[in-house]
């Protein structure tokens, strides 16, 4: 068994919105926390580039920006970054190729999206103190025409199938959501996971998956999650419902399903204007947020949208040794900052996350405060 000294610390957070002046200023108030630690890992909700034709059926013209707002993640710096994301394909494949190409001009290895299928899924390996680390990416919640091919610029696929079951026997009542992994993707994803962990001694996978705005995680992640870990993976870095969900240990691996926003640029904490759901803008978000997709659970739009958290994963050759959760939440501009222990916003984001937690067969309901942190699980040695 590795010592106690070859331990390494990787810091994750979750979905990363650029756009403040000068680029890096997005971090500033965590930079202490996020170097403390010896690796980084970020999701980027951004694409770089100049070049693209806007996709109409996106509704999100705010996810481009031009390739200098990528140096924000130099700034602390990020040592990984998944490219995979709803946005990922919505100014066409030059795009996607230029946000590549701007991670690596700063040497920064992007995962998750790239020229084709083969380097969309290819791992980031980072080695540090002696122990290769390996890192995925893919994307659940993409358009068909953004997924990677032999030939065509994009993201790696996770893709899953939805169905709608009736749980009450008059007809017209409201119907369980049920989802299932899309059978090749999971293959796939299988076969990476054991290659990289071939490669490396420890594998970390990030999902860009789930649905906006709800506490919980879809059917088909869990089983994904599953299978990633029995393939090989110590841990999975979830992303993109705008809010935190529950945390799950699966044989000893961490399962982050929703890690929430840890930075979003913006000038006001109060958003204006009109929002739409996709495809086509024909119904606003007020219209679909206020549904009941499953018993006892409302879509609730924004309401968790400023919360989130730095993930700290203590690892050595044996795989995660310990795992805390940093809580940080968004001020009027957008930045993160460290939730004070002992004041009331630590101990109500305490609660709901343990709450979160419910929902997930042997989700983490037991979270404790350890001074400035939650505490959520320790390898027994």
């Amino acid at each position: 068994m590795p010592t106690a000294s070859e331990r390494i610390t990787i810091a994750a957070v979750g979905d990363v919105s650029t756009g403040h002046e000068p680029p890096g200023r997005e971090f500033e108030h965590v930079l202490d926390r996020l170097r403390a630690a010896d690796l980084r890992f970020a999701q980027a909700e951004r694409v770089y580039s100049d070049r693209g034709q806007y996709q109409e059926q996106v509704i999100s013209k705010h996810s481009r920006q031009p390739p200098r707002f990528a140096r924000a993640f130099k700034s602390v710096p990020f040592d990984v970054v998944s490219i995979a994301s709803n946005h990922t394909g919505s100014w066409g494949p030059e795009s996607v190729i230029d946000t590549a190409d701007a991670f690596r001009a700063l040497g920064i290895p992007a995962i998750g999206a790239g020229r084709n299928i083969t380097e969309a899924r290819k791992p980031a390996i980072v080695e540090c103190k002696g122990t290769r680390i390996a890192f995925l990416g893919y994307v659940s919640v993409i358009l068909p025409q953004f997924w990677a091919n032999e030939t065509r610029a994009g993201a790696a696929p996770m893709r899953a199938h939805t169905y709608y079951e009736p749980y009450e026997f008059q007809p017209g009542a409201p119907p369980r959501v049920v989802t299932v992994p899309h059978a090749a993707d999971l293959e796939h994803l299988v076969a990476d996971v054991r290659d990289a962990k071939a490669h490396s001694d420890l594998v970390f996978v990030s999902f860009h998956w789930g649905v906006h705005h709800i506490p919980q995680p879809c059917d088909y992640q869990r089983v994904v999650a599953h299978a990633a870990i029995d393939a090989g993976a110590n841990g999975i870095l979830g992303h993109h419902p705008h809010q935190q969900q529950g945390v799950e240990i699966y044989r000893g691996a961490p399962i982050f399903y929703s890690m929430g926003n840890f930075a979003v640029h913006r000038t006001s904490s109060k958003k204006s204007g009109r929002y739409y759901g996709a495809p086509g803008g024909e119904y606003s978000f007020e219209q679909i947020y206020t549904l009941e997709p499953d018993p006892g659970v409302v879509f609730a739009y924004n309401r968790h949208y400023n919360e989130s958290g730095i993930v700290l994963i203590d690892a050595d050759r044996g795989g995660v040794a310990n795992v805390a959760y940093l809580p940080t939440s968004l001020n009027e501009i957008g930045q993160p900052q460290v939730i004070a222990p002992g004041t009331p916003e630590f101990e109500k984001s305490l609660v709901y996350l343990n709450w979160c937690g419910k929902f997930i067969p042997g989700g983490v309901t037991d979270m404790t405060a350890d001074v400035d942190r939650y505490q959520i699980y320790a390898r027994s040695e």
